[in-house]
């Protein structure tokens, strides 16, 4: 078991930025064991998993680019199926948190809404590889390079 799961034994709800889904889908080279385990333990109900339905977007811009419709398919029915993973709907109350987000924090809009789905779902840790989003207090962040 790796250490990536360890750690994520320690909450009931986790939040998960695009990039651990291109590291699944892609195989990774550094990554893939890691967030492999991390979606068997989502898969077996271990832990429950939240993203933004923005993730659709940003897991098929490439595919799309590259003309690559069978991975493009492979996300899609990847993402829909997946069990105990849950797409917030960028709705009211998340974009209102977006703008506060981008305003105590200077984020970026795609980064500000993933982060506002994961607290509207109340979501105890955030999964990610930006270390740029570790000044937001109001979630602790797993940072995969450091894990």
């Amino acid at each position: 078991m790796g250490k990536l799961v360890d750690k994520l034994k320690n909450y009931s709800r986790i939040a998960i930025d695009t990039n651990s889904f291109i590291y699944l889908m892609e195989r990774n080279e550094k990554y893939f064991n890691e967030v492999r385990e991390m979606f068997r333990l989502i898969e077996s109900g271990s832990v429950f998993a939240i993203s933004s339905m923005l993730l659709i977007t940003e897991v098929l811009t490439k595919p799309y680019k590259d003309g690559d419709i069978l991975l493009a398919n492979r996300y899609k029915a990847f993402i829909s199926a997946f069990p105990n993973l849950y797409l917030k709907n960028i709705d009211y109350n998340v974009l209102v948190l977006t703008a506060k987000m981008r305003a105590r924090y200077g984020l970026k809009t795609p980064d500000a809404i993933f982060i506002a789905s994961a607290l509207e779902e109340k979501a105890e840790a955030f999964v990610t590889n930006d270390i740029r989003l570790r000044k937001i207090n109001e979630i602790e962040f797993i940072i995969l390079d450091e894990i």
